[in-house]
């Protein structure tokens, strides 16, 4: 079995190198493939071993002529509108209680979507324990047909989809069929022929009685190597771990890997800066060799000072409607429409236009995404990550929706402490950084 492993070995060392500098965005993954294919030939033509394996098999077409493999397409992106709702429908449910919080109408040319959060209120007896382990989510609603009507009598088909399900809360989006106009002013849920709550339509990207600067957009002036080390540092932020998971990378061999190929500029302080977090962290495996810099960004410090602050006081929970457009992000539209705080966990909620589907850190053409941040109304700042994906895929960090749209919840780190009166929110893509303040506004009864 040696030159098995031996040519494994030597083929996964540069793949991981390879996937490195495509996160990084330095190397194009269409080249990486047809290293990768190369290398594979080359050391299987000079084993005689390998070739009369795959022969034996019925493989030898294989060893020369290697498969392509068909990348994904990018969906184009979309105008996005983004209209404020802060709807709050109770039931008493049969054993249960419950509550649905339907926070922002976001809008495209072909879809029309609602931002929700249920919260399950189980009784302290533990009667439900039964349901308990089934979950959060719309399958505890009663009703059998959903839909809307708008103040101008047109109905639209309502359908309840989601990504992400806990036992206290569910997360997920309601679709409206057709998209409605930008005159509706009112929506009434209907359930099963009853008229369930009121939905008032603020105006698009307007926060009711508030009005806020337009977001600000500026280009960025971190390298694309070192924006891979941020990226890093604001997983482990969230995490804690700074190994990350089996099959990536640790941070050394990222540094290394980076250095190596002159991704990273002469005399750049972040690789310090990220020694220092994980030195910081007390976090081990991170396999830096590089001296620790003696300060961090101010962003990184506030996490790390408030990561193990108590939660919100008295189980305060928060869920505020948001209704904020982005500006373009390198290519990809992004809407701000809906803040949450329960069961001890904050969640920005995101629905995009034209961002490529979300898949796990370092694998086959993976690219980074977008860095998120959040300043609170004390000064204090929260990183926005999404989870990784989970298998079998019943807790995806984003749900994909129709024609290049998908909705995120990104949960902050540490989680809000209150309920902030506006949160500064920066997203930066490799070329790209917006940032905007807008104001929580959290739904009434």
């Amino acid at each position: 079995m040696m030159p098995f492993g031996t040519s494994e070995t030597a083929q996964w060392k540069v793949l991981r190198a390879g996937r490195i500098l495509v996160a990084a965005g330095v190397l194009d993954q269409d080249y990486l493939d047809h290293l990768a294919s190369d290398l594979h030939a080359a050391i299987k033509v000079r084993s005689r071993l390998l070739l009369n394996w795959d022969r034996q098999r019925g493989m030898l077409h294989r060893t020369i002529f290697q498969p392509s493999v068909g990348r994904p397409g990018r969906d184009a992106s979309q105008a996005i509108r983004v209209a404020p709702i802060g709807g709050v429908l109770r039931a008493a449910g049969d054993r249960a209680p419950w509550t649905l919080h339907l926070m922002s109408l976001v809008r495209t040319q072909t879809q029309a979507v609602i931002t929700l959060a249920m919260r399950m209120h189980w009784p302290p007896d533990g009667s439900s324990a039964d349901l308990e382990l089934t979950g959060a989510g719309p399958h505890h609603m009663p009703y059998d047909q959903l839909w809307a009507v708008d103040d101008q009598g047109t109905r639209y088909a309502v359908r309840l989809e989601g990504g992400r399900g806990e036992t206290v809360t569910w997360f997920g989006v309601a679709r409206l069929s057709p998209v409605p106009s930008g005159h509706v002013r009112r929506l009434d849920l209907v359930g099963d022929g009853v008229s369930l709550v009121q939905l008032p339509l603020g105006p698009d990207d307007v926060p009711p009685g508030r009005r806020t600067m337009p977001p600000a957009a500026g280009p960025v002036a971190t390298g694309l190597g070192e924006r891979l080390l941020v990226l890093e540092a604001e997983r482990i932020l969230a995490s804690g771990d700074a190994r990350g998971p089996v099959e990536g990378p640790v941070p050394g061999e990222i540094i290394t890997v980076l250095t190596e190929a002159d991704a990273i500029a002469v005399g750049s302080l972040v690789p310090g800066q990220l020694a220092a977090l994980c030195q910081r962290l007390g976090a081990a495996g991170h396999g830096i060799t590089v001296p620790p810099a003696g300060e961090i960004p101010a962003p990184w410090a506030s996490v790390i000072a408030h990561r193990d602050a108590p939660g919100p006081a008295h189980g305060a929970e928060v869920f505020a409607p948001l209704a904020c457009a982005l500006p373009d992000v390198d290519g990809v539209r992004l809407a701000l429409a809906g803040l949450s705080t329960a069961a001890g966990e904050s969640h920005l909620h995101v629905i995009s236009s034209g961002l490529p589907r979300l898949a796990r850190r370092y694998q086959w053409d993976w690219t980074p995404g977008l860095s998120w941040w959040l300043r609170d109304s004390a000064g204090n700042w929260h990183v926005a990550t999404a989870d990784e994906p989970r298998v079998p895929d019943d807790g995806m960090r984003a749900y994909t929706l129709d024609d290049g749209m998908q909705a995120f919840w990104l949960r902050l780190t540490p989680p809000l402490a209150g309920v902030p009166d506006a949160a500064e929110i920066v997203v930066t893509g490799p070329a790209t950084q917006v940032r905007a303040t807008v104001p929580v506004h959290p739904a009434g009864n």
